[in-house]
């Protein structure tokens, strides 16, 4: 397809004013164009449809930097709308805006989170903590969110050595007797099953907290 806007005769600079006066004018143009007869009113038609499909892709392009200005930089409003559930109207707002840096993959991990894709929150936050290593709100969720996922791994930037992980070793194969036989758990360690599948169910609810999404 042609650039839309070369279809409007102009270039991305004009003004949503007058992206939309020259729309109007060729639609009405092309419009009365089409209903002559043979080959000049079949050109109206066509030039009619495409003057309408670069519209589709102006008009979202318009709307879309309408919002991006409204924004403002504000994660505040974005923060607010998840909380009464407005997730639609929260991605919305994220998705005009272009300069994505590591508050907006921790505000999209939110809206992921909200949405229960666990895979594709987490992969935000990976993407919020290489913007920001440091950051340690974005790290804190990532870690719980990867216990939440029943899955806890270290994230990509945590120190790591040997697989080990906060001391705890995540690699560490499971212990098989000379029969090999797994041995019947104890007491003990079925109480310290339980305890794990507690902390699991616990840190669920606390990541939402961890997040600012309640």
């Amino acid at each position: 397809m042609k650039d839309p806007y070369a279809v409007l005769g102009l270039d991305k600079s004009a003004s949503p004013e007058q992206l939309k006066a020259k729309y109007q004018e060729l639609h009405d143009i092309y419009g009365e164009q089409r209903f002559k007869s043979g080959e000049e009113g079949n050109e109206g038609a066509r030039k009619l449809q495409e003057l309408e499909e670069a519209w589709a892709i102006i008009g979202a392009n318009i709307e879309r930097d309408s919002k991006s200005a409204a924004f403002g930089g504000d994660y505040s409003q974005i923060d607010d709308l998840i909380r009464q559930g407005k997730y639609n109207e929260a991605q919305d707002i994220l998705d005009s805006i272009q300069d994505r840096k590591g508050e907006w993959h921790y505000m999209q991990a939110i809206v992921f989170y909200k949405r229960e894709w666990l895979s594709e929150a987490k992969s935000q936050l990976e993407m919020a903590l290489r913007e920001e290593p440091n950051n340690a709100k974005y790290r804190s969720s990532l870690d719980k969110l990867n216990l939440a996922m029943g899955a806890p791994q270290p994230s990509p930037f945590q120190n790591q050595s040997n697989g080990n992980y906060n001391n705890g070793n995540y690699n560490q194969q499971p212990y098989i007797d000379q029969n090999g036989q797994y041995p019947q758990q104890q007491p003990a360690d079925m109480a310290n099953c339980l305890s794990s599948c507690c902390c699991a169910y616990c840190l669920t609810d606390l990541l939402c907290n961890a997040m600012r999404c309640c």
